[in-house]
């Protein structure tokens, strides 16, 4: 028999007993439990990076449950439900730890594993929920390299130098919010400019009520950073009725925000928002099943944090980001509906 039938035979071999032995992939249903609910467009990144994951994985169910506020309470809420069904991972995010704690603590007494995504527990490893590990990005750092991107552009004559900056909040108890604040207030200090943390809340209409009566009470405020890229337009807007000149220019003053989509890379490119910033939407949705997944299989367990941004984004990586945000929003910085006056 000649070597090359002889292989050809051996793989036919192979390939009968693997078929007649074979055992059925266990199913797994992981969920996804997020304060992120349709009202924020960053669920696109995490719903289609789950879509991904059912893909490469068939034996493994996905479900994602947001919230529809950015409450705390609500989310522990959603967790607890999402716990009494016994699913076989979860992955959640930690917006508050005094919250979350007790019903995360319950999900692993279960026996079921837990990922961290998007927000951590930040308090000191030995006092932290001791879920798996964590997937996202670094939320003080995030605020810190927007204010050193500023710092560097205003010392370039391209920006007014800031004096303060009016962190926009969506919420009040999300802890991952506060340390971008936190990050862009050390940052600022450099320059002698404070921070002030306003709690605007997330609906359009008192968001601008409150960061109009805000702007009209303090008037050394020359930066806002928005949390998420879809509030930039509202604050935008806001400042030109008050006729502070919002746009990128060495005058009045300058928007900020974190978050990639639509309405982000249109304000980049038309002149409106200096600088934005990506973490990892995407990684964040598909890397935390994939360890689960991992763990339930061959159990192997992350050794660290795994950290998936900030990724600076301005008119340099603008045509990058573009793809992206069309992959996952289908529109980039074309679409600008979202600044119109």
């Amino acid at each position: 028999m000649t070597f090359p039938k002889l292989v050809m035979t051996c793989l036919v071999a192979m390939s009968m007993l693997l078929t007649s032995t074979a055992v059925p992939a266990k199913m797994y249903r992981f969920v996804m439990v997020s304060h992120i609910g349709a009202q924020d467009p960053n669920m696109n990144w995490l719903t289609l990076a789950l879509a991904d994951f059912e893909k490469h994985y068939p034996n493994v169910f996905t479900e994602y449950v947001g919230g529809e506020t950015n409450s705390a309470e609500e989310l522990a809420s959603n967790l607890q439900r999402v716990i009494a069904t016994d699913p076989d991972g979860i992955a959640v995010s930690v917006t508050d730890a005094a919250i979350l704690e007790g019903p995360i603590r319950k999900a692993l007494d279960k026996g079921i594993p837990v990922v961290a995504f998007n927000v951590p527990d930040s308090r000191p490893a030995d006092e932290r929920i001791p879920y798996m590990t964590y997937v996202g990005g670094d939320e003080y750092l995030t605020g810190y390299k927007t204010g050193i991107y500023a710092l560097e552009k205003a010392r370039a004559g391209d920006v007014p130098m800031p004096t303060k900056v009016v962190c926009a909040l969506l919420s009040a108890d999300h802890a991952g919010l506060r340390e971008r604040c936190r990050g862009i207030e050390d940052a600022f200090r450099q320059v002698g400019a404070t921070a002030d943390y306003l709690v605007t809340g997330i609906e359009r209409e008192q968001f601008q009520d409150t960061l109009r009566d805000y702007l009209g009470g303090h008037p050394e405020a020359n930066y806002i950073l928005n949390m998420g890229d879809f509030t930039a337009p509202w604050s935008w807007r806001v400042s030109n009725e008050l006729g502070l000149d919002p746009d990128v220019d060495d005058r009045g003053m300058t928007i900020l925000a974190v978050g990639v989509g639509p309405i982000g890379l249109s304000g980049i490119k038309n002149g409106h928002l200096l600088v934005t910033s990506e973490q990892g939407f995407w990684l964040q949705g598909y890397i935390p099943m994939e360890w689960l997944y991992w763990y339930l299989e061959m159990g192997y367990r992350a050794q660290s944090d795994i950290i998936t941004g900030p990724v600076m984004v301005d008119m340099s990586n603008l045509d990058k980001m573009d793809k992206l945000s069309r992959a996952v929003f289908g529109a980039g910085s074309e679409n600008a509906s979202a600044w119109k006056p």
